[in-house]
């Protein structure tokens, strides 16, 4: 009944201020399938289907203790093996010549050491590339993956998001890029605003509909609701 009442007041409105009523669907700007380079076996899993995760965060890692535990130690060599060259740098006329392009060489090896153990390190890891939540997970805890054969999950921006408009097609003149449309979520009382960012160049056969897009911020996909395009 909630619904109904707001679709019809939005309709009112419509026809009184000059407004194009529009009806929208919340859609992610980024959708992605997730996976890894590597195989191996699915060792820790952090998400669920409908969890959010922030850039960086870790949505699931492979068995690695043996990779992450190289990477550890030679990240600590390369550490110490620059702490020596630094050391005997600041003494370079006591020090033979030879013996500092020793420890020169040592450290270099070592720090391309370490970089080489990271990076493998670093691919046993899935990381969240931006904000998303998680539409749909393919793989549990245990599961083989074959590298990038596997899919592991499937993920949507939730940060930049655009909502898709469907308006009555005879008002394909009147709708124009940059007019502001005033519009409500479904479930929620808010009164949200934003621009027309693009119109759709062609007519939805089957309900005769027009498109058009406006940019939104932290909604979440799969949304729907309606509101009004300002055309005067």
């Amino acid at each position: 009944m909630k619904k109904v009442f707001l679709a019809t007041l939005f309709m009112f409105q419509a026809l009184v201020a000059g407004e194009v009523y529009a009806t929208f669907d919340v859609v992610s700007e980024k959708s992605s399938e997730l996976g890894l380079s590597i195989s191996g076996v699915v060792g820790s899993l952090h998400v669920e289907v409908g969890s959010k995760a922030k850039k960086g965060d870790l949505l699931l890692s492979l068995y690695n203790a043996e990779e992450k535990n190289e990477y550890e130690i030679a990240k600590k060599n390369a550490e110490h093996a620059q702490k020596v060259y630094n050391r005997y740098a600041k003494i370079p006329d006591v020090i033979d010549k030879e013996k500092m392009d020793n420890y020169l060489y040592d450290r270099d090896i070592k720090a391309l050491t370490a970089q080489s153990k990271e990076i493998i390190y670093k691919k046993t890891e899935l990381r969240a590339p931006y904000d998303l939540v998680v539409s749909k997970k393919m793989t549990e805890l245990g599961n083989i993956v074959l590298g990038s054969q596997t899919k592991l999950l499937t993920v949507e921006s939730t940060h930049d998001v655009k909502l898709v408009l469907k308006f009555d097609e005879k008002y394909w003149q009147s709708v124009k890029v940059g007019q502001k449309f005033v519009y409500k979520v479904d479930g929620s009382d808010k009164t949200y605003e934003g621009l027309i960012s693009k119109i759709y160049p062609t007519v939805l056969s089957s309900t005769r509909e027009m498109q058009a897009e406006v940019k939104a911020k932290d909604l979440l996909p799969g949304l729907f609701g309606n509101g009004n395009i300002s055309v005067e």
